[in-house]
């Protein structure tokens, strides 16, 4: 029988069923500090952002490396740091409840989440991923595209995914029947026919069977959690409530550099793929190829028809409040907080100034 919620792993629904673009092979140099300064040398009197990052330095973060390396945080005033993330290090909210961020960046929304119910005062003002990238994967000759498809199924995936599945299943009032195996984070087992379907990031592991020649829709299907009733946000933005206080202006600066560089990322994905294997993440062995991929496939989660009329990286409490805590609460996710309580729209209301860009 599939691990029950009460047994979920924190860590394992951040790297897990938290949706980082896993998959890299992460080097000593994952827990350096990534300033990667502008283009120029910040400013004299240049005021200092530490911004903890969920993951390591590749291309999952293409709008911040973009926005450094075009000048447009100096623009602004401000230094940012960027504090790496990874398997082994402090998650961003721990880095922020420890005073060690001004900003955090965690890949779930769950550990958000979680992170309030600890008693962190914390509030989000923005999303990265619209909707995130976890995803089941299959082969074409026994597509899973629903949740009754999972009925019976094997189910090769990581720990931890199991309340997502059930939750699925649920949700489309199916009998919550299938057969769990754990496995890693490469979907060679799918290929070896050790079950059928596999979980995984919509932004990783298709390229891998992209790479052997394979084409999705022909000989493989990528079925998104977002389309079997499970939306949530990934690559949240969030601060202490007290911080954010203190240092509104600041904030509302770095979000307008932000969004320039998402918007910049969102016209050529080849350019921070390029930041990404070059500098950013210069010491982690990352292929280009792979990289500008990755970029291509993720850009599609960072946009909604929401961001459409309201500008890249919105949160919509609507949305949250409705169909992404319904998600939860089918996965056994409680409790979860006043949504009003946590989420801060009139930061990028200031950065937007009721236009759809910057």
């Amino acid at each position: 029988m599939p691990d029950s919620p009460a047994g979920w792993s924190r860590r394992g629904l951040l790297r897990n069923a938290g949706l980082a673009g896993l998959g890299l092979v992460a080097g000593p140099a994952l827990l350096a500090a990534c300033g990667g300064g502008d283009a120029a040398a910040p400013a004299a009197g240049a005021i200092p952002v530490r911004v903890a990052l969920g993951w390591i330095t590749n291309v999952e973060f293409a709008g911040f490396w973009i926005a450094q390396d075009r000048g447009y945080y100096r623009q602004e005033g401000l230094s940012v740091d960027f504090i790496p993330g990874g398997p082994n290090a402090p998650t961003p909210t721990a880095t922020l409840a420890a005073g060690g961020a001004d900003i955090g960046v965690p890949v779930a929304l769950q550990e958000f989440l979680s992170a309030v119910n600890s008693g962190n005062d914390f509030v989000m003002y923005g999303a990265q991923f619209q909707n995130a990238p976890s995803a089941l994967l299959s082969l074409a000759k026994k597509p899973v595209r629903t949740a009754a498809d999972l009925v019976d199924a094997t189910v090769l995936g990581q720990q931890s995914v199991q309340p997502y599945i059930e939750a699925a299943m649920r949700l489309a009032k199916v009998p919550v029947r299938y057969k769990f195996v754990p496995v890693g984070y490469d979907p060679s087992p799918l290929l070896a026919g050790q079950g059928d379907v596999y979980t995984c990031f919509a932004t990783n592991q298709p390229i891998m069977l992209e790479q052997k020649g394979m084409k999705e829709g022909t000989d493989f299907v990528v079925t998104t959690y977002e389309q079997l009733g499970l939306p949530q946000y990934a690559d949240l933005l969030c601060s202490s409530r007290g911080w954010l206080a203190a240092n509104r202006p600041t904030l509302v600066k770095f979000m307008r550099a932000t969004v320039r560089g998402w918007q910049d990322n969102a016209a050529d994905p080849a350019i921070a793929a390029k930041l990404a294997v070059d500098r950013f993440g210069a010491d982690l062995g990352l292929d280009l190829a792979q990289q500008t991929r990755e970029n291509q496939l993720q850009t599609a989660f960072t946009q909604s028809p929401f961001t459409k009329a309201n500008g890249l990286l919105r949160l919509d409490p609507k949305e949250l409040a409705g169909p992404m805590y319904t998600a939860f609460t089918a996965a056994g996710v409680t409790p979860l907080p006043d949504v009003a309580k946590i989420v801060d729209t009139t930061v990028l209301d200031d950065v937007y100034q009721g236009k759809a860009s910057v």
